[in-house]
């Protein structure tokens, strides 16, 4: 059996779609949808030796056996936790991460600010315009929101830690409050947070009367902490335009894997 050019292992809709988009390119392409690594994955890998095994978005529960691994080239990856940092270390593997390529974080991010949108609309919202939005977090996703939103004619108002990204959103023209140690009370009528750590004591001097939480689980709330009117939105992209979000990600993957072959052929 000659070895197959991919291998795809998840139940994400995106990694399907990526798949058949994989396909046009030629070879082999396998989808494996588990959510999680088996005995049945193991013999999946044995079998096919695949040149490129991509791995889901969050790390998979379950770990390879010893030596299945190292039949794989190259390893594609989402997000690692520690036993599958551990798993790629022994085996040898520096995973590819393609939640870091920088082209794909940007395209995602801007798909992301559309599902918003896309949740507000289908959540009964109504119109953005003239509605505060407070968002907390000014890196990739919170730039396209504010850019989005703003044109839009809603009232913007970004919530930042870094010095510089507090620059950057008033220098945009965007109403500016800092999240630093002593700030004073700040009541959002929306707060659209896009801070991937657990941050937010609705009892705290930040408090909103609702919460929309983009980022992923568990979220922005601090541990032990609730609120009434909290929503938790994760992978948006991938809820609202499956077909987008994919051909976005196998883009990705087709990239890196040619600058890894660049790199290699120089």
């Amino acid at each position: 059996m000659s070895r197959a050019q991919w291998v795809l292992i998840g139940t994400d809709p995106r990694l399907r779609i990526a798949a058949d988009r994989l396909k046009a390119g030629g070879g082999l392409v396998v989808l494996h949808e588990q959510d999680h690594w088996s005995p049945e994955t193991d013999r999946l890998i044995t079998e096919n030796r695949p040149n490129r095994l991509v791995l889901p978005f969050r790390p998979m529960p379950g770990l390879p056996a010893d030596g299945v691994l190292e039949l794989t080239g190259d390893i594609y990856a989402g997000q690692l936790d520690e036993g599958w940092k551990g798993a790629l270390g022994k085996a040898g593997k520096d995973p590819l991460l393609y939640l870091n390529e920088e082209r794909f974080v940007w395209e995602n991010a801007g798909l992301t600010a559309e599902g918003f949108l896309a949740s507000w609309y289908s959540g009964g919202g109504g119109s953005v315009r003239g509605k505060e939005f407070h968002i907390a977090g000014y890196g990739r996703v919170g730039k396209a929101l504010a850019r989005l939103l703003g044109p839009a004619g809603a009232r913007v108002a970004v919530m930042a830690r870094s010095p510089a990204a507090v620059a950057e959103a008033n220098q945009e023209g965007f109403a500016v409050c800092p999240l630093t140690a002593g700030m004073k009370s700040v009541m959002p009528a929306v707060l659209i947070n896009t801070i991937p750590s657990r941050w937010l004591d609705p009892e705290g001097p930040v408090r909103p009367d609702r919460i929309l939480d983009l980022a992923s689980s568990p979220g922005c709330l601090a541990p032990g902490r609730r609120h009434e009117y909290y929503e938790l939105l994760p992978a948006l992209p991938g809820k609202w335009f499956p077909e987008d979000a994919a051909r976005l990600l196998a883009d990705a993957l087709c990239r890196i894997d040619g600058e890894r072959k660049g790199r290699n052929d120089a």
